[in-house]
């Protein structure tokens, strides 16, 4: 695409500036509308090339424009400016004529988010603001709508500031987590270790049995973290082959699931996709033990793989307790649980099993009537011929 083309050719007045409020680049929309020649404004500072008004004491146009550029600078953030006075010097003897602007200033950021350009737009709204008969009524209104906008405009930056505050808290809060199940890595190890030699000289002690199970149980919330933590910051890792999904799924189920019942229905033709199989196994291991979790002993888990046009569906069915429909995308958030008297664990689970399913280009969703009802999980994977 022709992006000086696109620039040249719009109609709306454009003015490119460098951090330093230096004019490097204008458009001819801009050149009409404020009657100046192109080598004219190039190269110079935006207030030696447009100051205020000499003759007009009140003028005010520079001051509030350099705090609308000072504000993108500072934020990285746009900003609209009220309809403003801005006189202009035309003509060859260098006289100021009364023009009135809608101003916007954009920032242009780089791949760092770095400040490489401000995008400065004008509309001339002078012909609107002069043809408007005195009005003091009107007039008083106009001042408490700019009074109005101003303060809503305050009031949206100091909620974007919390915004940002917010999410550099959820940050640093998944960055804690992630750190902490790295720590916990080699005493965990050490403690299999230490186990496993005790098991030698030991033999049949019921400690050992009791220490086997908590450091399992510590080895696996310690890999959730850790899983949780690649995915919020987006550094899991694949190694995709072409693998037919029946076999892996027969694999997960064979190995069972808490001495649960489990239904498999598998179609005859293959069903392949390109993926990870420790990580795709990660999923469906994860789902049935959600499965489990939130279900009777006595009932059954049903597992379903077919293909419907270009992909694979893969389900992933319980009678358990259900849940809300309306809570269904909740429950794939961090440290999320349908009900706090179930089984623990961390409620990481699903938000493994989205991010796996997403790096391998797929969706994953959640379904249920209601409490009660049972739930039903549904991964949609991309079929390779």
């Amino acid at each position: 695409m022709d992006f000086r083309l696109l620039f040249e050719c719009t109609p709306s007045p454009y003015l490119v500036l460098t951090p330093d409020l230096v004019i490097c680049e204008v458009n001819p929309a801009y050149l009409t509308a404020t009657a100046a020649k192109r080598e004219d404004l190039l190269g110079k500072h935006i207030f030696t090339a447009f100051p205020d008004n000499p003759d007009d004491p009140a003028a005010d146009g520079v001051r509030n424009l350099r705090r609308s550029l000072d504000a993108v600078l500072a934020t990285g953030r746009p900003d609209s400016m009220p309809v403003q006075r801005y006189d202009i010097a035309v003509g060859p003897d260098g006289r100021f004529e009364e023009r009135h602007w809608s101003p916007v200033n954009t920032p242009l950021l780089d791949a760092d988010g770095v400040i490489r350009y401000v995008l400065h737009r004008v509309e001339d709204v002078t012909e609107l603001v002069g043809s408007r008969a005195p009005d003091e009524r009107v007039e008083r209104l106009e001042v408490d709508l700019f009074v109005r906008s101003r303060e809503l405009k305050a009031a949206n930056d100091r909620l974007a500031d919390t915004t940002a505050a917010l999410r550099r808290e959820h940050l640093a809060k998944d960055r804690y987590f992630a750190a902490v199940a790295h720590e916990l890595r080699n005493p965990l190890g050490a403690l299999r270790a230490a186990a496993e030699v005790l098991a030698m000289d030991v033999v049949e002690h019921p400690a050992l049995g009791v220490l086997d199970r908590q450091v399992s149980a510590l080895s696996r919330l310690t890999g959730d973290l850790l899983d949780a933590g690649r995915v919020i910051a987006g550094g899991l890792r694949l190694e995709r082959v072409p693998l037919d999904l029946r076999g892996l799924v027969r694999e997960s189920v064979a190995d069972g699931v808490d001495g649960r019942v489990v239904s498999l229905a598998v179609p005859d033709e293959p069903v392949r996709v390109l993926g990870d199989r420790v990580r795709l196994g990660q999923v469906l291991g994860n789902l049935l033990s959600n499965a489990a979790k939130y279900s009777q002993p006595d009932t059954a888990i049903e597992v379903g793989l077919g293909a419907a046009g270009s992909t694979a569906e893969l389900t992933v069915v319980d009678a358990g307790i259900g849940f809300d429909p309306a809570a269904a995308e909740s429950l794939f958030e961090a440290f999320t649980r349908v009900a706090e008297s179930y089984a623990g664990g961390l409620g990481l689970g699903l938000l493994v099993v989205r991010g796996v399913v997403r790096v391998h280009g797929g969706t994953v969703v959640a379904h249920s009537d209601g409490p009660g009802t049972g739930a039903r999980f549904t991964v949609r994977l991309p079929l390779i011929g």
